[in-house]
């Protein structure tokens, strides 16, 4: 049977074929839009950037690493580079774009600019999905719905041009953050698109979001959090934070996935996340793992200054930050401490009357774990907040435009009343 064309009703009975032009003007361009204005603004944003040198973990990684200088892509050169590659990390699929880029380019460093630049341009269009489709959600729609788009296209473009991201842009072995945050962004779009869909097509998005995972995984490990944060967004926004025998069985059956990645994640990384880079990793550093926990909750609030606060002077690729030695020294490690527990408290307490609230304050510091916790890492870095920067821009896009849309209800009632008084 040939399909039907799709036709409209004139008058009472006739019907004619819709025109093709008809069909065309029902495209969304405003997402297209978007999109444009996304990939316009991270050009502008990076377009001084494209001739950068090669800087610091740049050299051992790309410069001076024969393992990622594929001059002849054969089977048994890609082995190599796996091997060899997975001795040391498990961040495979990042080292080998810079494979991609020195095979097309050797040390041209625009060529790895321009692929940072594309991820990152990727990165705030998968953004602006993931929040179109949240807000789109039924059980947000009818408070959010009508501002979706703009929420969705300024968090993502404050995403894409805001300072704190240069170092994950510019510096160009950090790609594995971005790829990271790529790969994550993507994961949960496809999780979404898997629970709003029917038929066969859910086991093209699920199956789609575990690869995606771990496409992100092997490009940095601090997207090891992402299937916790599955589960926080179907009990948040599919649960309404309250569990049906349905829910329960699908909390169940996340839960259930979570235990199997990461005994995968123990096999895979065992020696080398307990015993390097605990055990053996605080050998080389100038302070103890109680000292680097401490300091972090200090390192997490700091974190916030910058993305509020950040003049050229504050954003620097190495930080002199002050080791916390107990917790009262300096007596703001308590503070920070308590401060921290006072906001995730609260976000629990509110998480019923405002989930997005709720959901932004648990996404900024349940993504900044991994690497401000226990494992023997530098103390501060500002590309570890590509990721959980998203949770803060969020919440001052909502206030911002919640704002202006009171402020304009409030001109538009004076004007009514000047008008009625006239």
């Amino acid at each position: 049977m040939s399909k039907s064309k799709k036709t409209k009703r004139v008058g009472q009975d006739k019907m004619i074929p819709l025109s093709p032009q008809k069909k065309w003007k029902t495209f969304p361009f405003h997402h297209l839009i978007a999109i444009a204005l996304i990939v316009g603004v991270a050009l502008v944003a990076y377009s001084n950037t494209f001739y950068v040198p090669f800087t610091f973990d740049d050299r051992p990684n790309i410069v001076n690493n024969p393992n990622i200088q594929i001059k002849v892509f054969t089977w048994d050169r890609l082995e190599q580079f796996v091997k060899n590659t997975y001795k040391t990390n498990i961040r495979v699929i990042s080292l080998f774009t810079f494979a991609l880029n020195y095979y097309f380019g050797g040390f041209n460093v625009f060529g790895y600019h321009l692929v940072n630049l594309i991820i990152h341009a990727a990165s705030g269009i998968f953004l602006y999905w993931f929040l179109i489709l949240t807000f789109n959600l039924p059980s947000l729609k009818e408070r959010y719905g009508s501002i979706s788009y703009k929420v969705a296209l300024l968090t993502s473009l404050i995403f894409i041009a805001h300072p704190i991201q240069t170092q994950a842009v510019t510096y160009i072995v950090q790609r594995m953050v971005s790829m990271a945050g790529m790969f994550y962004l993507l994961s949960l779009v496809l999780y979404i698109k898997g629970r709003i869909s029917t038929g066969g097509g859910r086991i093209f998005y699920f199956g789609g979001t575990v690869i995606s995972y771990l496409l992100g995984v092997f490009s940095k490990e601090n997207a090891g959090i992402l299937p916790l944060f599955v589960v926080l967004y179907e009990f948040y926004f599919f649960q309404n934070l309250s569990l049906t025998p349905k829910g329960k069985k699908v909390l169940m059956g996340l839960i259930i996935a979570i235990l199997i990645l990461g005994a995968f994640g123990l096999l895979v990384g065992a020696k080398q996340y307990i015993i390097q880079d605990i055990i053996v990793g605080y050998k080389t550093r100038t302070f103890t793992m109680s000292e680097r926990v401490l300091t972090q909750f200090r390192v997490v609030l700091y974190y916030l200054t910058l993305l509020i606060y950040f003049p050229q002077s504050r954003l620097n690729l190495d930080i002199d930050f002050p080791i916390s030695k107990t917790i009262l020294d300096p007596p703001t490690t308590l503070v920070s401490i308590l401060i921290i527990a006072g906001l995730i408290g609260y976000s629990i307490w509110t998480a019923k009357k405002r989930p997005i609230l709720s959901f932004c304050i648990l996404w900024y510091f349940g993504n900044l774990v991994i690497e401000s916790s226990i494992f023997a890492l530098e103390m501060v870095f500002e590309h570890r907040l590509y990721l959980p920067s998203v949770g803060p821009f969020l919440l001052f896009t909502l206030m911002f435009i919640r704002g202006v849309e009171k402020l304009n209800s409030k001109v538009l009632l004076i004007k009514k009343t000047v008008i009625k008084a006239g």
